[in-house]
């Protein structure tokens, strides 16, 4: 946690967080470096290598070829004041269900937001808060979602990306209620916090609109892809990399001309899913490293034996990896690994232990030291003291409310 917070390269971070967890229970740091940190580590990077280097293609070709642009900007233009914040956030959700990184949407809706917060005179330090709404559902919550959090249960409980839909649904309503409730309390004091300088703190380039208006693909054009990848996978129930690579040509061939170099494309958005792997592998290897110490043991009893509801159990052990680690794909697939036989012992079925472990990975996970935290706040250029108390709300709180739906609801759906 101090090594992510300090933005050390994770995989010291990981090897050094080893190497205590060795020492102080008699193991050889060597040997778990080489065993149990390794085993876990090319574990998972074998499994999900080419779902990670497909989708990230999928995004790339999305995102040279102007498509993701184009979506963003038609949605964000049709939509008029009254309707333009949902809209924007409508956006996020939109490219994000489709499996578009969150890494690449940010700079489509930096400069959306940018025009849109300083026509609305909505102060720039609520830009990540209202910004993370839209990374919410379709990350954890919404079933059907190509994100890897949503792919990561489907190899340990058997289900697939559909599982959970009546409670991931309910969840998503609840979040997005409190959100659209929130979003209306604060801009209560848009008048009194709005400071046009705070818009040129903005870190990232802007996107050269008229080139891109020239080469992108029409919107009905943009969105095929997408749909594809969803029909696929979600319908046709095909494989989920053989599903995103489909989707992957499908967007060669309608986005031809927009590509200026598809070679260069393919290769860059493939290595753009590389390092995202890397990082949660080693991750996993801490999870092996954990599993073979004596302490996990205690560790386990301690967190089973919590005198609550065994669904609050699993938002409890959720939660407090999610926090450690500052990422919820690797906190769930570090928990999946080792806890998931003894969640499915309690009986709860497969399709709501997916849900609720995948809703529940998005809310502590973005604390101050989480990777996407850390994109948004850098390159909208907003301080962590003046915006990050109302990304805790849209980011933390309000998905453990949603959780906490899920557990609520389960009844009606098991």
């Amino acid at each position: 946690m101090i090594g992510s917070w300090k933005k050390i390269n994770l995989l010291l971070v990981t090897l050094g967080t080893s190497a205590i967890i060795a020492l102080f229970s008699g193991i050889g740091i060597a040997e778990t470096w080489t065993g149990p940190y390794m085993s876990g580590f090319t574990s998972f990077a074998s499994q999900y290598l080419l779902l990670f280097c497909i989708g990230a293609m999928f995004g790339k070709i999305m995102e040279d070829s102007g498509a993701g642009w184009r979506l963003a900007n038609t949605i964000a233009s049709k939509a008029g004041d009254k309707w333009s914040l949902p809209a924007f956030v409508g956006i996020t959700i939109i490219l994000l269900y489709g499996g578009v990184s969150i890494f690449v949407i940010v700079f489509f809706i930096l400069p959306i937001g940018k025009s849109l917060f300083q026509r609305l005179r909505i102060p720039w330090s609520y830009f990540p808060a209202i910004a993370l709404i839209g990374t919410i559902p379709p990350v954890g919550m919404l079933p059907g979602s190509l994100q890897v959090l949503n792919i990561i249960p489907t190899n340990y409980f058997g289900t697939d990306l559909m599982a959970g839909a009546g409670v991931g649904l309910v969840a998503t309503v609840v979040y997005l209620i409190g959100a659209a409730i929130f979003v209306k309390l604060i801009l209560k004091n848009s008048e009194r916090d709005f400071d046009i300088t705070e818009f040129q703190s903005i870190n990232a380039a802007d996107i050269d609109e008229k080139e891109l208006d020239k080469k992108a693909p029409n919107a009905l054009l943009s969105l095929i892809p997408i749909l594809m990848a969803l029909l696929l996978i979600n319908v046709l129930k095909m494989d989920i990399v053989i599903g995103l690579l489909i989707a992957s040509i499908i967007g060669v061939v309608l986005f031809w001309k927009s590509l200026d170099d598809i070679g260069n494309t393919a290769s860059k958005g493939v290595e753009n899913g590389i390092l995202p792997l890397i990082y949660v592998s080693v991750v996993v290897g801490v999870a092996r490293v954990v599993e073979v110490v004596p302490f996990f043991d205690v560790m386990k009893t301690a967190l089973m034996d919590l005198s609550i509801n065994g669904m609050l159990k699993i938002m409890a052990t959720v939660s407090v990896v999610s926090a450690m680690t500052g990422s919820s794909s690797g906190s769930l697939t570090m928990i999946t690994d080792l806890f998931g036989a003894e969640f499915l012992s309690w009986g709860y079925h497969p399709d709501l232990i997916h849900r609720l472990m995948a809703t529940t990975a998005i809310g502590f996970d973005a604390l101050p030291w989480n990777s996407v935290i850390v994109v948004m706040f850098t390159l909208s250029g907003v301080a962590y003291a003046k915006g990050y108390k109302y990304a805790f709300v849209t980011s933390v709180i309000l998905p453990i409310i949603g959780a906490l739906a899920i557990v609520l609801a389960s009844p009606l759906f098991y």
